[in-house]
């Protein structure tokens, strides 16, 4: 038995032993999730309406929470959430519960659900620096084109990697508008069928799912354009991504839109902490 596989059986084991726990811990982890969505909605309606001056991020709801009332207890609990999501997208990717297989498009879809789960990992470990006070959270795209600069400073072929990663969050967007009309009410996974709760849940997810695959595909085109001019500049994260939004003809509207969007990923992502079917075996 190779090397490989046989890691595969330990972890696999190890993961069947906290079966009772990942349950809670999934669901907790699409709550925490739909939290981030939800606030980065409201706030990018509110700057639509002109009652910001900047849209949101994962690092502004971070920063909005630590500043509220109990703010360092909120953030504690979300902060628990945001691991529970990024252990949950690992599981995923380990334990193939989607039953995505060994297929090319398989391997490429579990690749992307652990990516997934090591960037909410990631904003978690933000989340404790924030409330350990190691550090400060910067908003907006600077972050983002920081990172790009730096792999573009190793060489100028780097510059394809960007392309490759636009090219993938652009495959990611048509990836889940698709399943949209090949899945129906199977995007949901729900545990039983209760009809009218699961067919409203799915029409919200839908609305969710095209908003944010919306806002997605900006981004891809921005990480394209900039392996493209070899530009870290060009790179847009997801405030970033909400101004070029706004800055459109009729792009209040369509902010407007996006932000309605957003708002229904998050109320989505709870229905699917109430309603989804947590299979890790």
């Amino acid at each position: 038995m190779s090397a490989i596989a046989t890691a595969k059986k330990r972890i696999t084991a190890f993961v069947k032993e906290l079966v009772p726990l990942l349950g809670p811990v999934a669901r907790m982890g699409y709550v925490a999730k739909g939290i981030v969505y939800l606030m980065i909605g409201v706030m990018a309606g509110l700057f639509a309406m002109g009652r910001r001056s900047h849209p949101g991020d994962f690092s502004t709801v971070l920063l909005q929470l630590f500043h509220e009332p109990f703010g360092e207890v909120l953030l504690a609990l979300l902060t628990l959430g945001l691991f529970g999501y990024g252990v949950w997208c690992l599981i995923q990717a380990i334990m193939d519960t989607e039953n995505k297989g060994t297929t090319i498009f398989g391997i490429v879809t579990r690749g992307f659900y652990a990516g997934v789960g090591f960037v909410y990992l990631a904003i978690g470990w933000s989340a404790i620096q924030l409330l350990t006070r190691r550090s400060t959270l910067r908003q907006g795209d600077q972050p983002e084109q920081e990172w790009t600069a730096r792999v573009f400073s190793i060489s100028t072929v780097t510059r394809w990697f960007a392309v490759l990663v636009g090219f993938g969050f652009l495959g990611f967007c048509i990836y889940e508008v698709r399943r949209l009309y090949v899945e129906g009410v199977e995007i949901l996974r729900p545990e039983g069928r209760k009809e009218l709760i699961d067919d409203i849940a799915m029409h919200i997810g839908q609305i969710g799912i095209v908003a944010r695959a919306a806002l997605f595909a900006i981004i891809g085109f921005s990480l394209v354009w900039s392996g493209i001019t070899f530009d870290p500049h060009k790179v847009r994260g997801i405030s970033g991504a909400l101004i070029e939004v706004q800055r459109e003809p009729n792009g209040r509207w369509l902010l407007m839109a996006i932000s309605i969007g957003l708002i229904a990923y998050g109320i989505y992502m709870f229905l699917l902490a109430w309603r989804r079917r947590i299979n890790p075996e």
